[in-house]
């Protein structure tokens, strides 16, 4: 039969650092697993032979005792098979093959059959073991899901989809052991067995790969979610914050909700003439260039357009029909010139329509002037457009209806471009004097043509354009900075690591974890550095490092020893060229040397070959000397015995650095899930505040890097600490969501609560 696959996108390649960790992480659970499972089999024997002494029914019995036969003959290549099929699983995750999914609309119906009974036994009993091993493993499972997904670059990486997961280990072992020549019956017998065996110590496993990932500061130390938790997105978040009542449709035809109003109950500004009926008294506008087309006006007071238009122009102290308007319609600073509209009696003279529009874009302004989200000097040159803005509004019934109104579309990109200038660049900066100059040109220009809206957002994004590219080359070197830095704790992390899990994993003397911790730990960071981790600089450097704690183990056979003799002058000539003499300490070489000496004559000794570490031996002989040299008074004797025993002592394993334990919160969900592009306002030491955007992050630790709009660094940080200046209140984020739209929001929010309180009073 066959199938075709929905291919899934192709992934982005995985940085080399990373790349390198993942495949270490990958070693590190196969061994393990390994170990593990090797001690399975053993247990499923134990389990078979009693439950075959248990049976009184032969066939049982001998069922029972054929498939612990098996698996005790066909042991060695079982485990080979399984670790082919992990590794083999591990990559086709990793690449995304294993996200492939089966196209049945394209199935030849005619070579479909029924699936074997014991197949789909075999497939249910397998999914019931992975869930026993998400359950036993679940608090240690999310933060390796976490760990493992920084590497992938997928913060939402779930358990199925983690390529070192309890799907990827149980399905691996299950189709190892679909392989062997064996009966189904028998096969299936054998998952059955590990269905009820002890499987807690993959959780063992996964923690061991957590700290080892908490030591690189890939996760932080001690960062765990608590069991059954999962945390919002932060957009979900977001939303939920927001009242329904806010919450209005993306759209509003402002014609259609003022006959709502009426229909309950009359119009809030009531005192105002009724609107005309019959013929209009102005044209709808034209439509613009780029395809908008206006709606009808809410215009019909002719004596009203005449006013705002010698607003607009910077007239005061005139009279229009007998209508005295004193005040300014150009103002400087953060004052609503529409409130002074509204008092007066050019106002006044509004019909309902057109008074509720004055009130709707005199709030507007409000909410502009009240907003954090922008420096007052911009607020100050937006305000200057309250009039050119209500006019568009009188003259265009859909300003409220449409998010893309040309116009609405500009004071956007006006308020989005105002978060690049702060007070002190002051009002010569390049960006202040193009927002003020393009404010002008709308007072000057703007008439009953849209199209000039258009004109100036192309210039202002052209503008914009050229200043982020500046921006761009002046943060290369910040982000260069940081990547270096986060190359350089990455690189101790990873040699500190190498070094620790061979400490960790054989018995190895005090002198030469010393050595290891030290000199070698440093040069492997300088090569990991200088050549990378594939360069045949780190190969020799590890290979030396594996060499040195394989040659103080015990050699248990001749083979064993005459390969170490063998192997000396190489490993020697290696280390002299991993760690060079100026790296030294004087006296530090000679006596490492010399315990090295002692080390290899114990670790080939017969007699020792069947301890666990033979240095270990030779510290507890030297203790003994020590102790008889003080009895007999040769004190000389005694401090060089307990010398050498302090060097072969056993070296303990490090012990982890737990670091503080990470809050797991809204506020960390919301500063992990940020992008670039993305402004935050921050409070300094002194109180200040400041706007700085999100310009770049690390790929390698996830560390951002906030700048000013010349893409000067402005502060880094990661994710955690941002999530704490969030808690306490030194760091917010400026809302995504344009200012116009945002402020519509809020009015239509106040302006139905006040009317409703209105109609409730009438």
């Amino acid at each position: 039969m066959n199938l075709t696959s929905s291919v899934a996108p192709a992934r982005r390649p995985i940085p080399r650092e990373l790349a390198k960790i993942l495949s270490d992480c990958r070693d590190l659970t196969v061994h393990r697993l390994l170990l593990s499972f090797a001690g399975l089999q053993d247990r499923i024997c134990d389990m078979l032979l009693e439950r075959a002494g248990k049976t009184d029914v032969r066939d049982e019995q001998q069922l029972y005792l054929e498939a612990r036969q098996t698996l005790k003959a066909d042991r060695a290549e079982l485990m080979a098979a399984f670790e082919k099929r992990l590794r083999a699983d591990f990559e086709a995750r990793v690449s995304g093959k294993a996200d492939q999914k089966t196209d049945f609309s394209k199935v030849d119906a005619t070579k479909l059959a029924l699936v074997d009974v014991t197949t789909l036994d075999h497939s249910v009993l397998t999914g019931n073991i992975v869930r026993i091993v998400e359950n036993l493993c679940h608090e240690d499972l999310i933060t390796l899901n976490r760990g493992i997904g920084h590497l992938l670059g997928r913060s939402d990486l779930e358990s199925a989809d983690n390529p070192l997961g309890p799907a990827t280990v149980i399905g691996a072992f299950a189709e190892a052991v679909d392989g062997l020549k064996a009966e189904r019956k028998i096969k299936f017998l054998i998952l059955k067995e590990l269905n009820q065996a002890p499987l807690g110590e993959i959780s063992a496993i996964y923690a061991d790969v957590n700290r080892h990932l908490a030591n690189l500061r890939i996760i932080p130390a001690g960062s765990a979610r608590r069991p059954g938790q999962r945390p919002p997105g932060a957009k979900a978040l977001a939303a939920a914050k927001k009242p329904e009542a806010q919450q209005p449709g993306s759209e509003t035809d402002i014609m259609a909700m003022f006959r709502q109003l009426a229909s309950k109950g009359g119009f809030p500004l009531a005192g105002h003439p009724a609107p005309p009926t019959g013929a209009q008294a102005f044209a709808p506008l034209a439509p613009t260039p780029s395809g908008y087309v206006p709606g009808a006006p809410i215009l019909a007071t002719p004596s009203l357009h005449e006013g705002l238009t010698r607003l607009q122009a910077g007239q005061t102290g005139f009279d229009v029909e007998g209508a005295q308007v004193g005040f300014v319609g150009i103002p400087q600073g953060m004052h609503n010139v529409l409130r002074d509209l509204q008092d007066s009696a050019l106002g006044q003279r509004a019909n309902q329509l057109e008074a509720m529009t004055i009130e709707m874009v005199a709030m507007l302004f409000d909410f502009i002037f009240e907003t954090r989200d922008l420096p007052d000097g911009i607020k100050a040159l937006l305000a200057r457009l309250q009039i050119p803005v209500l006019k568009v509004a009188m003259l265009d019934g859909a300003f409220f209806a449409r998010k893309s109104h040309p116009s609405r579309l500009l004071v956007n990109a006006l308020a989005a471009a105002g978060l690049g200038w702060a007070p002190e660049m002051g009002q010569e900066d390049p960006l202040y004097r193009m927002i003020e100059k393009i404010v002008h040109r709308i007072i000057d220009g703007f008439a009953d043509d849209l199209a000039i809206f258009d004109q100036l957002r192309a210039e202002l994004e052209t503008f914009l354009s050229s200043e982020e590219r500046v921006a761009e080359e002046n943060f290369a070197t910040s982000a260069e900075e940081i990547n270096q830095s986060d190359r350089k704790d990455l690189a101790g992390a990873i040699a500190k690591s190498e070094v620790e899990r061979r400490v960790e994993s054989y018995p190895i003397p005090q002198f030469l974890a010393q050595f290891l911790r030290g000199n070698l730990q440093r040069a492997l960071e300088v090569i990991y550095l200088r050549d990378g981790e594939e360069s045949e600089a780190w190969t020799s450097g590890v290979a030396t490092l594996e060499d040195l704690v394989w040659s103080v183990q015990p050699k248990k056979s001749a083979e064993d020893r005459k390969h170490l003799v063998a192997m000396l002058p190489s490993l020697l000539k290696r280390l002299n060229a991993t760690v060079p003499a100026a790296q030294w300490a004087p006296g530090q070489r000679e006596a490492f040397m010399s315990h090295l000496v002692e080390a290899h004559a114990a670790a080939v000794k017969p007699a020792l070959a069947a301890v666990s570490s033979p240095t270990a031996a030779v510290a507890e002989a030297a203790r003994a000397e020590a102790e008889a040299a003080k009895a007999s008074g040769d004190t000389a004797a005694a401090a060089r015995a307990e010398a050498l025993a302090a060097a072969m002592a056993p070296a303990q394993p490090e012990v982890p650095d737990a670091g503080s334990a990470v809050l797991e919160d809204e506020y960390l969900e919301i500063a992990s899930s940020l992008e670039r592009g993305q402004w935050a306002e921050f409070e300094d030491e002194d109180a200040q505040l400041s706007f700085a955007k999100l310009a770049w992050v690390s790929p390698l630790r996830g560390t951002y890097l906030f700048t000013n709009r010349q893409g000067q660094k402005a502060l880094s940080m990661t994710a955690e600490h941002l999530a704490e200046q969030f808690r306490i209140n030194r760091a917010r984020l400026v809302e995504a969501e344009p200012l116009i739209d945002r402020a519509f929001t809020s009015v239509l929010s106040e302006f139905n609560g006040r009317f409703e309180l209105e109609a409730a009073a009438v």
